[in-house]
Order: C-alpha cells, then structure tokens, then sequence
C-alpha cells in the first residue's frame, strides 16, 4: 500500500523534466503515490502588477518576463496546454509504475494561489524545480506559496541540471540556524536523515548568546540522535560575504547530497517566501533543497 502522496507542480515539460524524475525516486522510495499535475496558465483580466503582487512574488524577485496584457480568459486554451503538457512527460514514466497520476488543470492569473492551494492540501511532498529561470515562473512560484505557507507542506527544489537523492544516502546536510522553518524542514525529512550515513549541521556564524546550549546547533544534534540518526556538527566561520556561499562551499567540500533548511529564517505574513539565504541557495547549489517554514 502507498505511504501518504508526493505532488509535483508541473508547468513546462522540459524545466521540469528534472522534478519528475526527482518525484519518481521519492515516491518509489517512500512507497508513496506521485500526483503529478500538468498547469496549464489561462491568462485574464486579473493578469497584471495586481496578480504578482496577489501571489506574494514581488517581494521575492523571482518572476521574471513581461507581463500577460488584460484580455478575457481562455480556460480551453488553457486546459489544451496542460494536456499538451502531460502528454510530454508521460514518457518519463516508467511502464511498470502503477501509483501515479497525472491531473491536467487550468488555472487563472490572479487566483492561481488559491486554487493551487486547495489542490495540494492533502499532499506530502511537493517537489519541484528550482524557481530561479529566465522564464516567467509566477505560477510554480504561486504553487510553491501554496504548499509552504497554506499548506505547511514540506518542498524538496531540485536544480536544473537534476539529482535524486538515494534512498540511502552517504551525506545529507541540514543549514541549522534555529529557525521553526529549518525545525519544520528537518521533521519533514526525518526518514531521510534516518536512512542517512551521517547527517551534517552546519552552523554558521553562530551567535551563542542565544539558545539553551553553550554548543551552537547541540540540541538538533541531540534531537536527532535520539530519533536514530548519525549526526556530526559543523560550525564554520563566516569565511565568504554571503552565507549561502559558504554552505554551497561546504557542501561540496563534504559531498553532501542535499540540504535540509527553513524557506525563510523569520517569516512574517505579507513578506517574501523565501529568505536572504534559501534565495541564494536557490541561484548556487546544485544539490536538491529540502524547505520549509
């Protein structure tokens, strides 16, 4: 029997095709069913500076692209893409896989949010592509708004150039700053910190001021010992200008083979979804990211 759902968002065939495969080895790892849904971008009278802002990407600067001119909305031109879409990646599916299912859908500018939202709710997982692309990703942007802030369902992004993480890996990084993100991240990865080889927490730049411990990221460690994994803790210094740098420089150092992190170290409604760091991590690292807030 499958084991809960892993959902990806799906909007171009060939930027995608790296979070389809990334999907497929989760939920074959996991035992769980792939949702895969095909979107299809119907562009309408809400089309506009209104519906970049509605989406919460404005404060992200992650949508890139011209904006689509108000006109009236064409579900069935639409609905026609998304199926288009489905029909390119089908042949990724491997034949003997039986726990998948494809949902072409259209979705309006403006609202797309919320109807992504009441499509993901009962989802997982969601994995998708890294969003930074010269293209216009709003809706894989919206979808990701969705599942994080709505949903409170957990995000693996996966770069261009595409990774699987193994069922088993060797290293899996988590970047510890204390956040309830990075918390609610390291949670929704716990299997996979189990099954790990060892798992790294990076802090950098620590200020041991704050906490209950006088050793910087001591209680993650301990937390994860007694959930049954290897743990190893890193503190490094803030050796580069920017902090994403220096755990892109750490991981590959270390062979890590993803990174576990908070989407935003301090969220506060109305702002960006993504923080000064998982933004940078976003533009440098090659390895999949696991999110959350």
């Amino acid at each position: 029997m499958p084991h809960g759902t892993v959902a990806v968002l799906a909007t171009d065939a060939t930027f995608d095709r790296a979070a389809v495969l990334a999907a497929l080895a989760m939920s074959d790892t996991e035992e769980a069913h792939l949702d895969i849904h095909c979107i299809g971008r119907c562009h309408g009278p809400s089309a506009g500076a209104e519906a970049l802002a509605a989406d919460g990407l404005a404060a992200d600067g992650l949508a890139a692209g011209p904006i689509a001119p108000a006109g009236r909305p064409d579900d069935r031109a639409a609905l026609a893409r998304a199926e288009a879409l489905e029909a390119a990646l089908r042949p990724v599916i491997p034949r003997h896989r039986r726990n998948i299912a494809f949902h072409p859908q259209a979705l309006r500018d403006g609202s797309a949010g919320a109807q992504l939202a009441s499509t993901i709710r009962f989802a997982d997982w969601i994995v998708a592509a890294a969003p930074l692309d010269p293209q216009d990703r709003r809706l894989q942007i919206a979808g990701l708004k969705a599942g994080l802030l709505m949903g409170g369902v957990p995000v693996m992004l996966v770069p261009r150039e595409g990774a699987e993480t193994a069922h088993a890996p060797a290293r899996i990084a988590v970047a510890w700053d204390g956040s309830r993100g990075a918390l609610a991240a390291v949670r929704a990865a716990l299997p996979l910190l189990r099954r790990a080889g060892l798992v790294d927490v990076i802090v950098v730049d620590p200020d041991i001021r704050h906490g209950d411990r006088s050793d910087p990221g001591g209680d993650l460690a301990l937390f994860l010992a007694r959930n049954g994994a290897r743990v190893e803790i890193n503190v490094l210094a803030r050796s580069r200008p920017r902090i994403p740098e220096v755990l892109v420089r750490h991981c590959l150092d270390t062979a890590a083979e993803a990174v576990v992190m908070g989407a935003c170290g301090h969220a506060r409604p109305g702002k960006a979804l993504f923080g000064t760091t998982s933004r940078g991590m976003l533009r440098l690292s090659k390895i999949p990211l696991i999110l959350s807030r």
